[in-house]
């Protein structure tokens, strides 16, 4: 597929938050049945064919494997007309990395249409758009990889599709599969959507000229105006200012994009995404605003299932636990669009039962790709908690959620029975389990490595956690070996378990008090934990709910399993009561999401808030999700054959 095609660059420097124009030409006497364009970047693109959009915000953050990237896949033909054709891509080069992507010191595009012959080389025209350019104050935050969208048009009139002004021969830097954008996979994922442009009646302070949107959601602002030329226009959203989650008293800035008119009639559309449920356009005085508005985009996955009641609470917590999952979705599952991005695995543990509840195939797609990431992107045998990304980390707790019966893998398969995800994680749920250590009776105990996290806020019991969630994922690794036929880790996870089993109510239990807790104080959490992983036996049921009924600890990450062990405990009633009280500051606030805890402690959606609905769909309307997978539903992870000559001068071969 990129056989002919090079990588290539308006010239040898790559300085970060670069954008660059290519174009492309081709004479049809008549249009092919397919044109199939192979397109890969560093780090996103926007692809117009005949000066029509045809892909918003192309390519994938890195990585798929270790050194390697994605490709996607785009049929050109719907789009191309006999005679002549113009194939035009804008590039952005970010040069940072975040929670969600890795920085490489290189932009670059390489792009092959074998139907046209059509390929990336030193014959490609292209330029820089030095129209761009990187505001020096009120930076982003770390978080999340790329910069502020700023644009003056004084330099260049902004055109959407890239016109042929200043138009070059590009520079090779690279072939395929060279160091560092190393072998492409497939985009295992579909192409975002995006809609038209919809234009808005903005309320005028001073200024400041607002938007309401119609709920939260991922969209580019536009604007047309009439300018004498020089005055800076401010864009952002209402979540551009963010807090920090319990316990970090930090604000963090998200993008804006700025514009800087020249004289006369113009229009500008941001080029990227931002988030919120507000657009803020600030725009100095003399300046006639002809129209604002905004483009909507996000991963392509329809909502299948309608659920109402006749309590408008719960209808109103199960629609705000629905958006949540929506906005929280594109190149991976997300804590948060406005903050980090990042694809923390406790958050995915949270969203998958709800994917497969409330979505359609495509949203299996992405949680498919999420379990990917954390099993390919494992640090030896440590799978790391925040996957793909620079600034991961490994969070224990949140990792053996994902290999539990209650995490994510467990979900997927429940509902697709897609038997590759097993065979892929697990031996690497095997050997993270192994890096656990155990006392003189057998029983693990805590790691010293990684972050200790369980849970935000008070009185967390850890040790506890601990043993519940490592028994929890060795119960699930039991039935992946059962599943797939294998038993020579039995014995290990036989012996592991049964030392738990053994000494569990001897150290744990509290008869007095009736509950467990490693220390003096019972935590709603640990107790949840004890009977979802089976440790608690039912005979200590009536005991433990007299215990969540009166504790309160858990933020909305868990308080999505105290919910559900009330009900696997038999407590419907008891649950829904304890829902709806600790829920409603969430239920009456003026957002379409979840925030990050009952408070406004952090994010104003949050993904691992959303519980509520796989509660309500599985114990209350009483479903379970059946998404079996075909092979034509899942397209594999999978490499183009290449060889390339690595850093040690070795050539490497990869097929699969």
């Amino acid at each position: 597929m990129f056989t002919h095609a090079k990588w290539i660059w308006p010239d040898d420097s790559f300085t970060p938050n670069t954008r660059a124009d290519f174009l492309f030409t081709a004479d049809l006497n008549t249009v092919p049945a397919s044109a199939e364009a192979f397109i890969g970047c560093e780090t996103k693109y926007w692809l117009f064919v005949n000066q029509k959009l045809v892909v918003f915000d192309g390519g994938l953050f890195r990585e798929s494997r270790h050194g390697c990237g994605y490709f996607d896949a785009v049929d050109l033909a719907p789009f191309l007309r006999a005679g002549d054709n113009e194939i035009a891509l804008h590039v952005w080069y970010f040069g940072n990395g975040g929670r969600n992507n890795v920085r490489i010191d290189k932009g670059g595009l390489i792009f092959s249409c074998p139907k046209l012959e059509l390929f990336s080389n030193e014959h490609t025209l292209c330029r820089r758009n030095d129209a761009y350019y990187t505001p020096e104050d009120d930076k982003p935050s770390y978080l999340y990889g790329g910069d502020h969208t700023a644009y003056d048009a004084r330099v260049r009139p902004f055109s959407l599709s890239p016109d042929h002004a200043d138009m070059q021969a590009a520079t090779v830097v690279g072939q395929y599969g060279d160091t560092p954008w190393g072998a492409l996979f497939e985009r295992p994922i579909p192409l975002f959507f995006f809609s038209d442009r919809i234009p808005c009646t903005a309320e005028k302070a001073g200024e400041q000229h607002t938007v309401t949107l119609p709920q939260a959601m991922q969209f580019s602002p536009f604007l047309r105006v009439t300018a004498k030329g020089g005055e800076k226009i401010v864009i952002h959203s209402d979540r551009y200012m963010v807090n920090g989650g319990p316990g970090d008293f930090n604000v963090y800035r998200g993008h804006r994009a700025e514009y800087i008119c020249r004289a006369g009639v113009q229009e500008f559309e941001m080029l990227d995404w931002i988030f919120g449920e507000k657009i803020y356009f600030h725009i100095p005085d003399g300046v006639v605003v002809e129209e604002l508005g905004y483009r909507e985009s996000g991963y392509p996955s329809d909502v299948t299932t309608e659920f109402s009641c006749d309590n408008p609470a719960v209808n109103a917590l199960f629609a705000k636990c629905v958006r949540t999952l929506q906005i929280c979705m594109r190149e991976n599952y997300m804590d948060c669009p406005d903050r980090e991005r990042g694809q923390w695995i406790g958050d995915v543990s949270v969203q998958a039962p709800q994917v497969a509840y409330l979505l359609d195939k495509r949203g299996l797609m992405l949680l498919r790709k999420a379990i990917c990431d954390f099993i390919y992107l494992r640090q030896g045998n440590h799978l790391t908690g925040n996957v793909p990304g620079e600034n991961n980390y490994e969070l224990p707790s949140q990792s053996l959620n994902a290999i539990s019966e209650w995490g994510m893998i467990a979900s997927y398969y429940a509902a697709t029975k897609d038997r590759d995800i097993l065979e892929l994680a697990f031996e690497p749920a095997i050997a993270y389990l192994k890096l656990w250590d155990t006392d003189d009776e057998g029983v693990v105990v805590e790691r010293t490595d990684g972050d200790p996290w369980y849970d935000h806020l008070y009185n967390c019991d850890k040790p506890l956690l601990n043993i519940c969630w490592y028994y929890s994922a060795l119960r699930f690794a039991k039935t992946m070996a059962k599943e797939l036929g294998l038993s020579h880790h039995d014995e290990f996870i036989a012996a592991r378990m049964q030392a738990i089993e053994k000494v569990f109510d001897k150290r744990y239990w509290h008869a007095a008090q009736r509950y467990f807790a490693s220390g003096s104080h019972g935590d709603d959490r640990a107790n949840a934990m004890a009977v979802l992983s089976g440790l608690c036996t039912p005979d200590k049921y009536p005991q433990v709910r007299y215990l969540l009924l009166s504790v309160f600890n858990s933020t909305t990450y868990m308080e999505n399993y105290v919910l559900t062990a009330l009900c696997e405990m038999g407590y419907k009633e008891d649950a829904l009561r304890r829902m709806l009280c600790r829920y409603q500051p969430l239920i009456d606030n003026e957002n379409s999401t979840l925030w990050e805890d009952f408070f406004h402690l952090g994010t104003r959606n949050h993904a691992w808030s959303g519980g509520p609905a796989t509660i309500l769909l599985r114990y209350f309307v009483g479903i379970q999700p059946d998404l079996t997978v075909k092979e034509t539903d899942i397209t594999p992870l999978k490499a183009l054959r290449c060889s390339f000559v690595n850093n040690d001068g070795e050539t490497v071969i990869i097929d699969k």
